[in-house]
This record gives structure tokens, sequence and C-alpha cells, in this order.
């Protein structure tokens, strides 16, 4: 396997037994993956750092288990997915298919935005691992009383998909931008922003840019990426013809 070729899926990877000189598993190595990224980001999850972490002699001793950094990115993906609640099966509450998915989504961005590297390594993996299939299926088990075909259901769901995954993207490099500058509050970003932004207010060239500037209030939904989804639902209800609620 070359450094730019993937690694096969770990689903297809059979756990090696134990070795009596050791306790290691799969799960410390995801458990240690999880602690990582979730402490510093995508970019800090190094096979080295990970080794470190569950006590292996090297890098490469963790191989054995996982494959590659491929399958630790796998298992990581599928710990996220395993962590969005699901109903047992489709209630009334979730009868209608938007008032169903925009909850799904609303929960799948609670737990995403405890990940924010998810939404960098989400793309760089099939998400075929057993939690994601069952989200998936209950996914298109919710949307399927639309009738529609599925490339129908592959945009209405691809649409909410690339909204929370661009949602964690923009929030972890706010989130490492934050760490690198030291800026950890809103006031402190304005205070750093100031001596860059107040020249071009009283420049006047850019007037709409300082009426906007000049005209905030602060005001807006607690919650910026559920508004951007529910006008997003809005928006596919009404190009695709969708069904409303009563």
């Amino acid at each position: 396997m070359t450094e730019d070729a993937p690694g096969p899926l770990i689903w297809s990877l059979p756990e090696p037994p134990g070795r009596p000189t050791t306790s290691l598993s799969r799960a410390d190595i995801l458990r240690a993956g999880l602690a990582i990224a979730d402490a510093d980001g995508a970019r800090a999850l190094t096979m080295r750092r990970v080794a470190t972490a569950v006590g292996a002699s090297t890098p490469m001793s963790l191989y054995r288990y996982i494959g590659s950094k491929d399958g630790l990115v796998d298992l990581m993906i599928d710990a996220v997915y395993g962590e969005i609640p699901l109903p047992a099966t489709l209630s009334a509450d979730t009868a209608h298919w938007r008032t169903g998915l925009e909850q799904l989504a609303l929960r799948t961005w609670d737990v995403i935005r405890r990940h924010l590297w998810f939404g960098e390594l989400w793309h760089t993996r099939p998400p075929l691992g057993p939690n994601a299939l069952r989200y998936f299926d209950y996914r298109f088990a919710l949307l399927e009383p639309l009738g529609r075909g599925a490339d129908d259901l592959t945009l209405l769901t691809g649409a909410v998909d690339g909204h929370l995954i661009g949602a964690a993207l923009q929030a972890a490099e706010e989130r490492r931008m934050r760490a690198r500058s030291g800026l950890r509050t809103e006031e402190q970003l304005a205070a750093a922003a100031r001596p860059f932004v107040e020249p071009l207010l009283a420049d006047d060239r850019y007037p709409a840019f300082a009426r906007w500037f000049h005209g905030r209030t602060g005001a807006g939904p607690d919650d910026p990426v559920a508004w951007t989804l529910g006008c997003l639902l809005d928006g596919l209800t009404e190009r695709l013809g969708l069904p409303r609620p009563d």
C-alpha cells in the first residue's frame, strides 16, 4: 500500500487475538484517538501520538490492530455515528418527513459539535461502519413515505449533511485560530480586530459595509446552525414540491 492509496475498510479486517504480553485492543486505540482529536483537532491525530497515549512501544505496533491510520479513522467516524440517538422505531413524532429529518439533523449536530474533527475526516473515508449504516437506514426509512426516487432523497440528505459538515469545518477552523492566537473570548477577538476594521469603516469606498457594521445589535437565533437548517428545509420543501407539516 502506498502512502497515497487508501487502506481497506477496517470492517473487512478481523481484530487479531490479544497477546500475553499486552492488553492492547482496538477499543483502547479508538479511545485514545477520540481523546486526542477532541482535545486538539484532526491535525493532531498521529499514530505516534496515539501510540504514546496507549503505551505502545512504537506506532507500528498499532497496525496489527487497525491496519493503518485509515482504520483508526474508520473507527472514529463510526463511533460518532454511534453517539447519535436513534428511536427504535418511527413514531408519531417522526411521522412527517420534515419533522423527523429536522429532529435527526439537530441530534446529529449536537454530537458533531462535541467532535469538530468529524467534519474534517468525514469525507476522507467511506462511512460504512455498523453505526453509520444504522443511521442511514433509519434516515431513508423516515423519507421513504415521500414516494420519491433515490436521486431526490440523495439531494435532500446531501444538502443536510453538507450544511452540518460545513458548520463543523467552520467551527473547527475558528477553534484553531483562537487557540493559535490566544483570543479565547469575543471581547478579545473584537479588540484584536479593531485596528484592522476601523480604517475600513472610515473609508468611504465601503459605505454599505460600514452601515452593516454599525447596525449590528447582537440579536439573532440561539443556534445559527439550527436556524439555517430550518431555512434549508423550507427551501427544499418548496423546490422539490414536498408535503409540508400540518
